[in-house]
């Protein structure tokens, strides 16, 4: 399956051997992992560096979380007391923002700063924005029953977590800087303003992952049944008047978006769903799917081999080559 990546490179994990893997967009390898069980995995900076987070939950006979860095071909293990400590995003090695049992944690250059919580960390959910501008990290502290989000702006001069709203139903699920919109994942789909916390639209649907670019966001229903599972996509456009553009396809995949292009599988086939609502097969066979905010997928199919296409947006029309 594939784990994370950008135009630059991307991450694999062999289920079967729990391996990771990282190559460049080429499809060249520049490492591999398999000291420990990844708990999360993103790529640092850019790909096919990454950071992985293996905490003791995951991994049988360890008391700390190990932070594993790759760089190149380097590779830098770092333990820490926590016993969940995940790396949500990261610069570099000396750049990053995480959540453990009792905080936010975020370190610049080498400094590290905390904003704990007297609950402490039930869960936790961090999402970068498609643009790389901006990451969400949502907490549900305690037994709190609802959700906190706290938005860090990436490309500033400093890394600070500013408070969106502590009532959200859910955590966070994507978001778009650009339309200073975020959605959250969970019983009802809700869309909330990034910089006031306030609600901008409901959908009354289960929502279990989504993606946004500037002018849409695609929404995934999974609903598992007893031969095969069934997805939900609905593409919801800026303009919060227009309805919701649906279809219902046998898949328990990844989704995701390209400019209003929805980006999906269905029966095993990369799949496009345009902004006039129209379901588009394509004949690339695929078990799991990645897409990039400047249109580069990436897939796996039968071989087991990554593969690279183009998708492209004219009009209402998705193109995949």
């Amino acid at each position: 399956m594939l784990a994370d990546g950008d135009s630059s490179g991307y991450i694999t994990y062999d289920t079967k051997h729990e391996v990771l893997a990282g190559y460049t967009s080429d499809g060249s390898e520049k490492w591999r992992e398999s000291r420990y069980f990844p708990t999360d995995v993103h790529c640092a900076g850019s790909c096919p560096n990454a950071v992985i987070s293996a905490t003791p939950d995951m991994n049988e006979g360890e008391s700390r979380t190990h932070t594993v860095w790759k760089t190149g071909a380097t590779s830098t293990v770092r333990s820490s007391p926590s016993r969940s400590l995940i790396v949500h995003w990261a610069r570099d090695r000396d750049t990053w923002i995480a959540t453990d049992e009792s905080s936010i944690t975020w370190s610049e250059s080498g400094r590290r700063h905390t904003r704990k919580f007297a609950g402490g960390v039930g869960d936790a959910m961090g999402r970068v924005s498609g643009d790389g501008s901006t990451l969400v990290v949502s907490v549900q502290t305690g037994s709190a029953k609802t959700w906190s989000a706290y938005r860090f702006r990436l490309t500033g001069a400093r890394l600070s977590p500013v408070l969106v709203s502590d009532a959200l139903p859910g955590s966070i699920g994507c978001l778009s800087p650009q339309r200073e919109s975020m959605w959250t994942l969970g019983d009802k789909a809700v869309e909330y303003d990034l910089a006031t916390g306030r609600k901008l639209r409901e959908v009354p649907q289960f929502l279990s992952d989504c993606a946004s670019s500037r002018s849409t966001t695609v929404l995934g229903t999974f609903s598992a049944g007893t031969d095969e599972a069934r997805q939900t996509i609905s593409l919801a456009p800026a303009d919060r008047s227009a309805s919701l553009r649906k279809t219902v396809v046998n898949s328990d995949g990844e989704i995701g978006v390209f400019r209003d292009c929805g980006v999906f599988l269905s029966d095993g086939r990369l799949t496009t769903l345009s902004a006039d609502g129209k379901r588009r097969p394509t004949e690339i066979g695929a078990h799991s799917v990645l897409t990039t905010p400047d249109g580069l997928i990436y897939s796996v199919g039968p071989s087991g081999e990554p593969e690279r296409h183009r998708i492209t947006a004219d009009d209402r029309h998705c193109r995949v080559t």
